[in-house]
């Protein structure tokens, strides 16, 4: 992931990456020199800066991007767009009715979506978007100063979630 303005594209984006990571150690120059240039991918990063009052608009739910597109600095979208999918296949097999079963999605996930891609978004500032020299010396002497275990619990809190039961839908009216 480089740091760039949105919209900036290189003529040959193969040799940007060359260039920023000259001088790594190896295998870097070895990875890049073996690359192919149509294997470079360039995605500017897109997030909902201020989350939704709701998932839920009448019968109509927002799941994954829709709902909270994140920065993928924790590697949660696609797992946050999967809890979605199955929180909301539970709730609507175990309410009685869509707009109850809508409501309970709304509950269950803004919070916990939310909190990840807030925590996406910090982790980005503090990880990968520090440029200045001092700034990130600073960030690495923390992260070493930082004992395991509680580097472990900070990189493991988005995993921890149990999905709910899913059980057969009921009639509907």
């Amino acid at each position: 992931m480089l740091n760039a303005p949105a919209g900036v594209r290189y003529p040959d984006p193969l040799a940007e990456v060359r260039r920023r990571f000259a001088g790594w150690h190896e295998p870097i120059p070895a990875l890049l020199a073996a690359t192919r240039p149509e294997a470079v991918l360039h995605h500017d990063i897109n997030e909902l800066t201020t989350p939704l009052p709701s998932y839920t608009a009448g019968r109509v739910a927002l799941l994954g991007d829709a709902a909270h597109a994140m920065t993928p600095h924790l590697g949660q979208g696609a797992c946050q767009a999967l809890e979605d999918a199955v929180t909301l296949a539970s709730a609507l097999g175990s309410e009685p009715t869509v707009e109850a079963a809508l409501t309970r999605y709304d509950t269950e996930r803004r919070p916990r979506s939310q909190t990840v891609a807030r925590d996406a978004r910090r982790a980005g500032r503090m990880g990968q978007q520090l440029a200045h020299p001092l700034a990130v010396a600073a960030r690495n002497t923390a992260i070493r100063l930082t004992p395991s275990g509680a580097m472990i619990r900070t990189v493991l809190r988005h995993v921890d979630w149990t999905p709910p039961r899913i059980a057969a839908a009921p009639a509907r009216p």
